[in-house]
């Protein structure tokens, strides 16, 4: 499919890191936030695909939902490369062990952020999901979630000790005891 070069597209960062690419021979600097999406024009995404390591971050970290330009780019793509957070979310918390499996093998890297991430925030309730990111990505979310909760822990009794050395007592002063006798004592005969 031939597109004019003012033809935009849209380019997503949907890793949860930020992203940055230049094209120093037209002086361009991009900069997308976890999340960002931009409109990019046809022409600079091809001048793009010549830049070094450029494909890689395409297919790894950014995401264009165009198939036809990404086959234009020779770039082979598997489905996961098109899921969003929405659909993210809904594996983690509805979809089958297999599909989660496939995704966790052949998934982008950005996908991959997003699945930590959610599988904490949410967090992901399936054990057998849990035992997959523990198993194919060294990732334990019961080992995060345990030091999270410790964290809060200690948060919360740091937040009590303060606010108790920070209330004031009120007591009335004790009298002083006077120097001395208060009386002359026992009478004492001769």
């Amino acid at each position: 499919m031939a597109y004019r070069e003012n033809t935009m597209f849209i380019v997503k960062n949907r890793s949860t890191s930020q992203v940055l690419y230049s094209i120093p021979s037209l002086g361009i600097r991009r900069s997308f936030a976890p999340g960002e999406s931009m409109k990019i024009s046809y022409g600079e995404l091809v001048k793009f695909m010549f830049e070094p390591g450029a494909k890689k971050l395409m297919a790894n970290f950014l995401q264009i939902q165009e198939a036809p330009l990404l086959n234009e780019f020779n770039m082979p793509v598997q489905p996961e490369y098109y899921m969003n957070e929405s659909q993210i979310r809904d594996l983690l918390l509805n979809g089958s062990l297999d599909a989660f499996l496939d995704c966790l093998d052949f998934a982008p890297a950005g996908v991959i952020d997003l699945v930590k991430e959610y599988a904490i925030a949410l967090p992901l309730s399936d054990y057998q999901k849990r035992q997959a990111l523990r198993e194919k990505l060294d990732f334990d979310v019961d080992h995060i979630l345990e030091m999270k909760r410790a964290e809060q822990k200690e948060q919360e009794e740091a937040k009590v000790a303060k606010e108790a050395a920070s209330v004031t007592t009120t007591t009335r002063p004790r009298p002083v005891a006077p120097t001395g006798r208060r009386t002359a004592g026992p009478v004492v005969q001769k």
